[in-house]
């Protein structure tokens, strides 16, 4: 018995909609309908083509919201998500589609954020009871500082979530997660609070089972969050002191994670994120990703091309600045 992973940025609409920021895209290729269109034609490929296909998407959106839902409930899919953005980004958020046929037992939809908050305890650097009050204060009215020196505080101020299903496969129980890391390549302390303490929750989740973790991890294949995820030597890696709170968290090194691609090929794709906007220059790169631990073997793995063939991702075939990357497993 097999299961298809597929994981899934899709770009929101509000992005591509902006008419300064994929300016080497054609102005066509960036329509929400045209983009929609191919995205649940690529979708319905993977489904029609593999059994047990399980998607995982990042970037929904309000916008996009309905019509995600509608495709799924024609295709007899089960559609979990959680839109935890601002009104700039339209309340961007994941999800995850499970056709009916396969058995789901429990949902889980975590916020890291409030994981790290459990962990953690204000340090009294006020005096009497306000000390305890100020962190919590801006932590209800949303007003946790996006530019503050404490890579703690800038974690503790991002509402990503973890969304884990508990399935059932062929009488095998198996975890999925899906999770879209933020993008604070500037500050690199924060997406290592993130990606240890995501990868440590699904390992909690999974109490011993098998589990699978994709996503958009905005890491690539040579980042110290990559080494820590998949095992690598990260020993000369300290969290940061935070100024702010008493952070009763620790690394766990002995859980690690597999990559699909890597377990396959030998390697990453060469690229899963290819753009080109107005306010950096080109990016391609590796960020997209299939982790996963416990009995399980990498039957095959999707194509992904060597190297882009247009200026700028989105164009005519590619709806997303992302590439669709997809894995299927043996269950052993």
């Amino acid at each position: 018995m097999t299961i298809r992973i597929v994981s899934y940025n899709i770009l929101v609409p509000i992005y591509a909609s902006l008419p300064y920021y994929y300016h080497k895209s054609e102005r066509r290729y960036l329509e929400t309908d045209y983009r929609w269109n191919l995205i649940t034609s690529q979708l319905k490929q993977e489904i029609n083509d593999h059994e047990n296909t399980i998607i995982c998407l990042q970037e929904l959106s309000r916008t996009l919201i309905s019509k995600c839902e509608e495709f799924f409930r024609e295709l007899n899919y089960t559609f979990y998500y959680d839109l935890y953005g601002q009104i700039y980004n339209n309340y961007m958020g994941v999800g995850i589609a499970v056709p009916a046929s396969i058995e789901i037992n429990h949902m889980s939809m975590l916020k890291i954020s409030d994981h790290i908050r459990s962990l953690s305890r204000p340090r009294e650097t006020l005096s009497g009871i306000f000390s305890w009050i100020r962190p919590w204060y801006n932590f209800i009215s949303g007003t946790l500082s996006q530019s503050t020196n404490d890579p703690w505080e800038t974690a503790m101020s991002k509402n990503n979530t973890l969304i884990c299903l508990q399935v059932t496969v062929d009488s095998k129980s198996l975890y999925i997660g899906v999770y879209h890391m933020p993008c604070l390549y500037k500050t690199p302390d924060v997406m290592m609070i993130h990606s240890s303490i995501v990868k440590d929750l699904m390992f909690k989740l999974a109490d011993g089972k098998d589990l699978i973790l994709a996503g958009d991890f905005n890491i690539e294949p040579h980042n110290s969050c990559y080494n820590m995820l998949t095992g690598k030597d990260v020993s000369g890696y300290k969290f940061p002191v935070s100024s702010s709170y008493e952070i009763f968290y620790q690394l766990n090194s002995e859980q690690t994670l597999k990559s699909a691609y890597r377990e396959k090929n030998g390697q990453e794709p060469s690229y899963t994120n290819y753009s080109n906007i107005i306010k950096s220059s080109t990016y391609c790169g590796t960020l997209d990703y299939i982790f996963y631990r416990g009995d399980l073997t990498v039957q095959d793995v999707l194509d992904v091309p060597e190297r882009p063939a247009s200026e700028s991702y989105p164009d005519e075939t590619h709806p997303s600045d992302h590439l669709m990357i997809a894995a299927t497993f043996r269950l052993v």
